[in-house]
């Protein structure tokens, strides 16, 4: 008895800590797209403030949080020592030691972050879940603001357009999550989260970002099926009336000069024309990919990578734009773990994902951010590399933080 009252009363003291972390984390998902450098030193700060809290609070995660950790960590350590390892063979056109080291340090970090929060139940209360929702809104409209408003061509956009039209994906996908496990039915409600929708996939549209337009019809199909609402079929159709209205009339300008352009890219590799297309390089890396494993299954590192596909490009076997791309990824998450640091990397790889999954679906009700958060991230990871960005890393931790404990239910217990 003595024990559980000291507990209680240290967790009192050690209030303020929960309420700042909490508060550091929503500024980072404010500011982690539109401004990471921001966000990165705010989100190390309240990675070491969490640290502290979590020390002198001493609570253990439950079993589901604890599973998630143990594979983030798993993930984090196992990059970092092959990293080491592969130290000096690095291309001299890209840091990669520096990139690897980095994302894996914010995975470190935000082991913190996340195994705190997992502990913490008081403050979600319903203003911590107004505030998560008003600051998913506001990151969702200053990434369209900032980035994207005033620039006319995508080529005239920032490089990472495509980088943040599937962040935009992940935080709205958060939203809807959140808000179709609470099951609020005024309008207002349904006002507000067909304008959050709208909002985001204007985002994709406009940085003409076809798999992001995908993972978003699909995802945001799966979670409407996923909830628990009595009227979720009428609310399907009428999301997907909206969204056919947009797509109709965006069609001509947006849509199909890249739906022409990606059936010129097929069709060109097909023929041998041309394999140096964006969706041909893709295919080349994929294939370079598949050759580097079987040579190398336990992982071959930058330098046995390169060499085995440069030996494919002189045979002919690949096309030489998959020699120059694969110095700085393979465009597909699970393929570039499997050609760089081999299966070991690549199963922990899918670790990761299984562990969120299984944490968000066990939850009771599901808790659908953080399943619709992990499936934008697998998705995009079907054709790009968002684990190779450090600032989509602090986005993705910060993700799981506040949703871990975000159930709406619970909140309003």
């Amino acid at each position: 008895m003595k024990h559980s009252g000291l507990q209680e009363e240290m967790s009192a003291k050690t209030l303020w800590v929960e309420r700042v972390v909490y508060g550091l984390t929503l500024i980072v998902l404010l500011l982690a797209i539109s401004f990471p450098a921001e966000a990165r030193k705010i989100f190390y700060f309240a990675c070491g403030l969490a640290g502290i809290g979590w020390a002198l609070d001493r609570k253990r995660p439950d079993s589901g949080a604890f599973f998630l950790l143990a594979a983030l960590a798993s993930f984090a350590l196992y990059r970092i020592v092959y990293a080491v390892m592969d130290a000096g063979t690095f291309f001299p056109e890209i840091d990669a030691l520096q990139v690897y080291l980095s994302t894996s340090s914010r995975f470190l970090m935000g082991l913190l972050l996340i195994g705190y929060l997992s502990t913490r139940r008081s403050p979600f209360h319903e203003r911590w879940f107004q505030a998560l929702c008003i600051t998913l809104i506001l990151s969702l409209v200053i990434t369209a603001g900032h980035e994207f408003f005033f620039q006319q061509e995508r080529v005239e956009r920032n490089p990472w357009a495509t980088l943040f039209s599937y962040e935009a994906v992940a935080v709205g996908f958060a939203y809807l999550g959140l808000q179709l496990t609470r099951q609020i039915n005024e309008r207002k409600h349904w006002g507000l989260l067909a304008g959050v929708g709208l909002l985001t996939l204007g985002i994709i549209l406009w940085t003409e970002t076809r798999s992001a337009l995908f993972c978003f019809f699909i995802g945001g199909a799966l979670l409407l099926l996923l909830s628990e609402r009595a009227r979720k079929w009428k609310v399907l159709g009428a999301a997907s009336l909206l969204m056919a209205v947009v797509l109709v009339g965006s069609y001509p300008y947006l849509i199909k000069p890249r739906l022409t352009e990606a059936y010129t890219d097929i069709t060109q590799y097909v023929s041998g024309e041309n394999r140096a297309t964006s969706i041909g390089t893709r295919f080349e890396l994929w294939r370079g990919s598949v050759m580097v494993l079987k040579q190398a299954p336990w992982g071959g590192g930058y330098w046995k990578r390169a060499e085995i596909i440069g030996e494919a490009v002189e045979q002919q076997r690949l096309d030489s734009v998959a020699l120059h791309y694969s110095q700085v990824n393979m465009h597909n998450e699970l393929l570039e773990e499997l050609s760089l640091r081999g299966v070991v990397s690549g199963v922990l790889l899918l670790l990761v994902y299984f562990a969120a999954i299984a944490l968000g679906w066990r939850a009771r009700p599901r808790n659908l951010a953080l399943l619709g958060v992990v499936f934008a991230y697998i998705f995009s990871g079907l054709t790009d590399v968002l684990f190779f960005s450090r600032e989509a890393t602090v986005l993705f931790i910060a993700l799981l933080a506040v949703l871990i404990r975000s159930s709406p239910r619970q909140s309003e217990a």
